[in-house]
């Protein structure tokens, strides 16, 4: 439960991020801007981003999440407790990730739909772990 409450944290300091910069005034560039090729936004269905040490987070919360679903399907309730830990580091480090993305509302999304879905994910998991 701790893990969700960690999560939506998280979805709610994005969130609030977001609000800020939409207040801020947008100037509007004189010059025509060069186009150059994006970078690809998805990888194996984990969402990639401008800042790599916010990639790097995504990728420790992918294999966070691969872990607690081996757990759960083994029923390791010591990997759970350990697990625990686990989660309380990415839940600090995610609110490092998601002020590191406050000047970048598309990349700020994408985190904040990434996490929604990951909550929703540990959640059907953890119906499993208890039974319902």
């Amino acid at each position: 439960m701790k893990k969700l409450f960690a999560v939506l944290a998280i979805v709610g300091v994005m969130t609030s991020c977001k609000d800020k910069k939409a207040e801020t005034p947008v100037e509007t560039p004189t010059e025509t801007p060069t186009v150059t090729p994006e970078t690809p936004t998805v990888t194996d269905g984990v969402p990639t981003f401008s800042d790599p040490d916010v990639s790097a987070y995504v990728k420790s919360y992918e294999d966070y999440i691969a872990s607690y679903k081996a757990a759960v399907e083994s029923k390791d309730m010591t990997k759970m407790a350990d697990l625990g830990k686990m989660g309380q580091d990415l839940a600090t480090n995610g609110t490092a990730a998601a002020q590191k993305l406050a000047t970048s509302p598309e990349d700020a999304k994408k985190l904040a739909d990434y996490m929604t879905a990951k909550a929703t994910e540990i959640m059907e998991l953890s119906k499993k772990l208890t039974g319902q």
